[in-house]
């Protein structure tokens, strides 16, 4: 397993991909926000498509990846989309005449602002660099210690995944699957503690390397960010356009 897993899209080149990670950062919070801000039985209008559409489309994002990594964080959302009719039973008049229980709108409006959230989040992770997006986070404001928790988090979870499928082989390699079921559970339990143990060999020699190479705290990009003219003018346009969607008459009340 690699970087690329979540980064096979961020090293493209669009007109999105070369926007200030703080600049699709905002927008993205910004259009999350507004999302939120919808009253509780108001769906989304199709006006909502527009953002995370031109996002994915314009940064060359396929909308089957979209769906997959959409699908993957859904159980606990659909869980709530479920269960919403069944203790939401308020009235709500929807038209002149149709009178129907509060909590299938409340299901249609949970579904459709979750679907619009996860493509505009899956559009700023897919056309932005990780490193770059942590160092808009971090200019931005966030924490410098929670950005280097990510940090680290992102550049050597992979070798932790790497170590836990080296001592499942080994594991498989001893057991075939054939042992009794006892000792199998007690060597599963010893396993996560040899993982944890190398773990923290592996944190110990990582820190001296970085401290062997220079490493003072601070992460330096190969790429200093730089706000340009054409980032202004993509977060303006954005404001004005959710300004004009939620004040602006196209939001049903």
């Amino acid at each position: 397993m690699h970087h690329h897993y979540l980064d096979r899209f961020a090293y493209q080149d669009s007109p999105v991909h070369r926007l200030d990670p703080r600049a699709k950062t905002l927008a993205v919070l910004a259009y999350s926000a507004v999302l939120i801000s919808l009253p509780r039985y108001a769906i989304p209008s199709p006006g909502y498509v527009i953002f995370p559409f031109v996002l994915l489309v314009v940064g060359g994002i396929p909308l089957w990846f979209v769906l997959k990594h959409t699908l993957m964080v859904s159980p606990f959302v659909l869980l709530l989309v479920v269960l919403s009719p069944v203790f939401d039973r308020t009235p709500v008049r929807v038209g002149e005449s149709v009178v129907i229980a509060g909590g299938w709108l409340t299901a249609g409006t949970v579904l459709a602002r979750f679907v619009l959230g996860m493509a505009a989040l899956i559009g700023l992770t897919s056309t932005t660099r990780f490193p770059e997006l942590l160092k808009g986070l971090e200019l931005l404001g966030l924490p410098r210690m929670l950005v280097t928790q990510l940090r680290f988090l992102y550049r050597y979870l992979f070798l932790l995944i790497d170590q836990s499928m080296h001592l499942r082989q080994a594991w498989g390699a001893r057991d075939a699957g054939r042992g009794p079921i006892g000792w199998r559970w007690r060597a599963a339990t010893g396993l996560v503690g040899v993982l944890f143990t190398r773990s923290l060999e592996q944190a110990e020699r990582t820190y001296l390397a970085m401290l062997a190479r220079g490493y003072d705290g601070t992460i330096r990009l190969l790429r200093p960010l730089h706000w340009q003219v054409r980032d202004t003018v993509f977060l303006l346009a954005v404001v004005a356009y959710l300004v004009f969607l939620r004040w602006g008459g196209m939001v049903g009340r």
